[in-house]
């Protein structure tokens, strides 16, 4: 009895341990698999959401990016790709040529994916897009080990204009300063081997000793004044000026000159005073004036026109410029009114190319067109700075062979509109 009744336990013992795997393995199991499935479906929408976060910061960031496969077919491209490079016709476009239409990058990307070659190829790509010339810096690679390449570019148009820009600064400026030095030295020496015992030849000498050393000493201020401006380091000093003694004393400046070419210059002056700053007004006139009894040649006629204009009609006289003219700057919407200069000439006149290029740094009109053209190159381009600095707008016409109008519109500056909100703007 002992022995059935022993038997009998160890049956129940077994059939609660085995009740207790059913329950506690199986049905764990069951319950352990929904929620691996849980958490396989969240890590799952963690990865997407995650992707569509680095996807959000790709369109994003300035560089152009692609992503393409061995066939060249687009994987990824964000907007900056598009901007940068792209001139295809379709934004659906699944090809990598087709999306750029650059012989260059493709015939590029070409070779490393037949090559299977896995270093990182970096060159500059230059192209036109709508007549303007982009210079991009391409690099691509193959992604690790994977069968996908990307490709990233950077618009670097703006530097290497830039660099342009410097480069050829550095060799204007040291042939402009080479010269009159050279001069200045050569006839020093001259004078130096026995020229100083001729009067006549010593006062010739002289007078071009100081007249290479005025140039020098010209270049020196304009490069000062350029360089305040495009510094900030410029001020403006807001007083009531007149603009006829600033027009007539400008003009004596050049006495000799009109006098000497015959030059007749035509005054249609109908306002006398204005309030800006005195020393920007005086240098752009002055510029305007050089540049005009500069190039117009014997017996020829400069026009200068002043008045004041509204905002209305400033805007009509932009309206209706001709495809040719060159424009600086834009109508200042918040002036009521503007000061109205034009200097008109019967000179040399400037071929359409030369005209975009007008304002910059030490460039001048073709020599041929002139035996002296004289002056440090940099009128212009203090013109177009100091404009800036006074919110103004410069018009530029001209053609070869038919003169040359230079047209600047001034927003005035009222009394009450002068405040201490600008260090740089002082009132008298």
């Amino acid at each position: 009895m002992i022995y059935l009744s022993t038997i009998l336990f160890f049956i129940l013992i077994i059939t609660l341990i085995a009740i207790f795997l059913y329950y506690f393995l199986f049905k764990n199991k069951k319950i352990f698999l929904r929620f691996s499935g849980a958490s396989i479906n969240n890590k799952i929408k963690e990865n997407e959401n995650f992707l569509k976060i680095y996807k959000s910061i790709l369109q994003k960031v300035t560089d152009g990016i692609a992503v393409v496969d061995e066939n060249k077919n687009i994987i990824f491209v964000n907007n900056a790709f598009r901007k940068n490079i792209r001139s295809g016709l379709s934004d659906n476009v699944n090809k990598f040529e087709l999306l750029t239409r650059n012989y260059e990058l493709n015939n590029t990307i070409n070779k490393i994916i037949e090559n299977n070659d896995s270093t990182i190829i970096e060159k500059k790509i230059s192209y036109f897009d709508k007549a303007d010339e982009k210079i991009v810096l391409c690099k691509i690679f193959k992604i690790d080990e994977t069968k996908y390449y990307a490709v990233i570019i950077r618009d670097i148009t703006y530097i290497q204009k830039i660099e342009n820009i410097k480069s050829a600064f550095i060799q204007n400026i040291s042939h402009e300063i080479k010269t009159p030095i050279t001069a200045i030295a050569g006839f020093i020496e001259t004078l130096k081997n026995g020229a100083l015992n001729n009067k006549e030849t010593a006062i010739k000498f002289f007078n071009i000793i100081d007249h290479h050393a005025k140039r020098l000493n010209s270049l020196i201020d304009d490069l000062i004044v350029l360089t305040n401006i495009e510094t900030g380091g410029a001020s403006l000093k807001f007083e009531e000026i007149n603009l006829i003694n600033i027009i007539e004393n400008s003009l004596q400046l050049f006495q000799n000159e009109i006098r000497t070419k015959n030059l007749k210059i035509i005054k249609n002056l109908d306002c006398t005073t204005f309030f800006s700053d005195f020393s920007k007004i005086n240098q752009i006139i002055i510029n305007m004036l050089q540049n005009s009894v500069k190039y117009t040649e014997h017996n020829g006629k400069i026009s200068i026109d002043l008045y004041f204009e509204t905002n209305s009609g400033a805007n009509n006289i932009i309206a209706d410029l001709s495809e040719t003219s060159i424009v600086w700057g834009t109508i200042d919407s918040n002036a009521d009114n503007f000061l109205y200069i034009s200097v008109e000439d019967t000179g040399i006149g400037v071929s359409y190319p030369n005209l975009l290029r007008l304002g910059e740094r030490f460039f001048r009109v073709d020599s041929s067109h002139s035996a002296d053209p004289g002056g440090t190159g940099l009128g212009l381009a203090i013109i177009k700075h100091t404009l800036k600095l006074l919110n103004g707008t410069a018009i530029l016409q001209s053609s070869l062979g038919n003169g040359f109008t230079f047209t600047v519109l001034i927003p005035q500056i009222g009394i009450n509109s002068v405040s201490g909100k600008n260090n740089n703007i002082m009132q008298a």
